[in-house]
């Protein structure tokens, strides 16, 4: 059968894109990665002149708008705020020093040389484990039979995000002391600092939404992009879901996100909703 057209220049593989979003008087900022695909769909609202025996003589097309989703998993505190319209207020709180005197010394009693032990610091206080802002500072690491060891000799601090203190301790097989399992370790921690942490707040009995723009941009092998962008958009409700899976789930922790784009009134007419760019590549 032959071909019924030879126009097949804008064909494209799926390939995701890059989603930006800018509040007002900002500048663009990447929201990361998503692990869904991302729908924008045109609407309109019709105003048809139906007569009862001439037909229809007029259509008019009003309120236009733009309905969009897709699901965040780059859940970057620092971003995905950006999404609430001004409703999150958002408060950092640094990490405040804890002193050596202030952390329980750890004794590791058994442990498997060439593998990761937990770096386990309990701030004496409250019993809680100490999560490292940096690489952590230890005094001393010493062994109840070969003394005192060294760093990255007889030990090796790694980094190790399935622990609470996001920091474990690898004892090495031909440092210069011979560690023996049997032997028990105490690790004598420095002044550390804790992470900083975000905390997010909302809830008032109104609140105006401040629009944000949004640019959705896919670049193939060639450098050419395929770009729409957004010129006053708000969140719906319901539209930024704060879910948690169950561990017999599988893929990762995600967050669903629909949105409205509106008109933008203080733009030019016939310009005021969204904007659609194709590079047409080599000619």
């Amino acid at each position: 059968m032959a071909p019924q057209t030879e126009l097949t220049g804008h064909i494209y593989f799926p390939d995701g894109a890059k989603v930006q979003i800018k509040e007002a008087g900002g500048s663009y900022t990447d929201l990361g990665a998503l692990n869904s695909a991302i729908t924008l769909t045109l609407n309109w609202e019709d105003n048809v002149v139906n007569t009862s025996n001439a037909g229809i003589l007029l259509r008019q097309i009003r309120n236009m708008t733009v309905d969009g989703s897709f699901t965040l998993i780059n859940l970057d505190p620092d971003v995905w705020p950006k999404l609430g319209g001004g409703i999150f207020e958002t408060v950092t709180t640094a990490g405040t020093t804890v002193t050596d005197a202030n952390i329980t010394d750890q004794v590791i009693a058994t442990f498997t040389a060439g593998t990761v032990n937990e770096l386990r610091p309990i701030i004496t206080a409250d019993s809680t484990v100490l999560k490292f802002s940096a690489a952590p500072v230890i005094t001393s690491v010493s062994a109840s039979t070969s003394g005192t060891l060294t760093a990255n000799d007889d030990y090796t601090i790694v980094v190790a995000p399935q622990f609470t203190s996001g920091y474990g301790i690898v004892f090495n097989t031909a440092g210069t002391a011979t560690v023996g399992a049997a032997e028990t370790i105490t690790i004598d921690f420095g002044d550390n600092d804790p992470v900083a942490s975000t905390t997010l707040y909302a809830g008032t009995s109104t609140k105006e939404l401040s629009a944000y723009a949004m640019k959705f941009t896919h670049t193939d092998d060639a450098g050419l992009d395929r770009e729409v962008e957004l010129f006053s958009v708000d969140p719906n409700s319901g539209g930024l879901q704060l879910n948690f899976k169950g561990a017999n789930e599988d893929g990762t922790e995600e967050m669903p996100i629909s949105f409205t784009g509106k008109l933008d009134t203080s733009l030019t007419d016939g310009r005021q909703l969204i904007k659609i760019t194709v590079d047409n590549g080599a000619a």
